[in-house]
């Protein structure tokens, strides 16, 4: 289990924030009372690995069937922001917590947010959500779910910004790796970078627009302090989509410049097998017919010294096809 982790396989963890207060933690037999409180927020954060975590989702009544069927989808990794009865049923993609800078390290964080309760829901250990736990528990206060849900995009940016950072300075060295002409290592870290950066960019550019479309609608329960953090946090998740699609057109120019470098390097390399070929192929032709085992041959028969007319011949036919080809290279 990682260290983050609280020790309920189903409960990752669990917070009751009173307003402008500091939270506490609570734990899944404390879930029933806290639900019952009328003060204070809510945040639950559930495991979608535990059976008994999806049961739990699967009987709340007071969540809407439409909620709790998007909230236990486990194939659907589709972005999504939308209204449902009083709260907002979000899918958003964040980044694993063991990030290996692969496509598959993102994964799928379902939320349901209203004016008191944030349920959220996931596979695999995420970043951003354990910034948010790890935020709580430093004493950060907060005034809505809205404000809450803000920070966690805000989160969602930092850590999509610092897997940006990480893939352009990955570019950096594979732009430095096709310069030296060391092709196979710009070859095969150039393909690793790009898989991940159309990836990322397939995630972000719809998560920014799913977003920015909650900051231009009334949310009642969310309040002004709320929506302008949302619209920063939205900001900061458009910056990064400009970063990533600049580090998208990056990669493709080094792909045209690496594709350009192999092929001149290909066109090289035929060049001197034709050259020799042209420049031996006189050679070739003289040994070939004297090598030949007929009778008749001039110049061989009862004349030692032929062997060495044939040598003759050949070196002075190679000298002739290198000086005649060599001011046309």
């Amino acid at each position: 289990m990682s260290s983050f982790e609280s020790n309920d396989v189903d409960l990752i963890c669990g917070y009751h924030i009173p307003l402008n207060g500091r939270a506490t933690p609570i734990r899944m037999e404390d879930v029933p009372e806290m639900l019952a409180r009328p003060d204070g927020l809510l945040w639950l954060h559930f495991n979608l690995a535990s059976q008994r975590a999806r049961h739990w989702l699967a009987a709340q009544d007071w969540l809407d069937e439409f909620v709790r069927e998007v909230l236990l989808e486990g194939k659907d990794t589709r972005t999504r922001v939308e209204s449902v009865d009083d709260g907002l049923l979000t899918v958003l993609s964040d980044i694993h917590y063991d990030l290996k800078y692969e496509p598959t390290d993102i994964g799928t964080l379902r939320l349901f947010v209203n004016a008191r309760h944030i349920i959220s829901c996931r596979r695999h250990p995420l970043k951003a959500t354990d910034r948010l736990r790890r935020a709580l528990d430093d004493g950060q206060k907060f005034d809505s779910t809205a404000e809450l849900l803000a920070d966690l995009v805000e989160y969602l940016a930092d850590t999509l910004n610092n897997v940006s950072d990480k893939l352009a300075e990955e570019v950096d060295r594979t732009e430095d790796a096709i310069l030296a002409e060391r092709f196979h290592t710009g070859r095969s870290s150039l393909g690793q970078v790009r898989r991940m950066v159309v990836h990322l960019r397939r995630h972000v550019a719809p998560q920014r627009q799913a977003l920015g479309r909650v900051t231009q609608a009334q949310i009642p329960w969310a309040g002004e302090d709320g929506m302008a953090r949302m619209l920063n946090a939205t900001g900061k998740l458009g910056d990064v989509l400009y970063d990533i699609e600049a580090l998208q057109d990056r990669t493709k120019v080094l792909q045209d410049e690496l594709s350009a470098r192999m092929a001149e390097e290909q066109n090289r390399s035929l060049f001197v097998l034709s050259w020799v070929t042209v420049v031996f192929a006189p050679m070739t032709l003289i040994s070939g017919v004297f090598g030949m085992n007929v009778a008749g041959l001039p110049g061989v028969s009862g004349h030692e010294s032929a062997f060495w007319w044939v040598m003759a011949l050949i070196v002075v036919s190679g000298i002739g096809m290198w000086f005649l080809v060599k001011p046309r290279r």
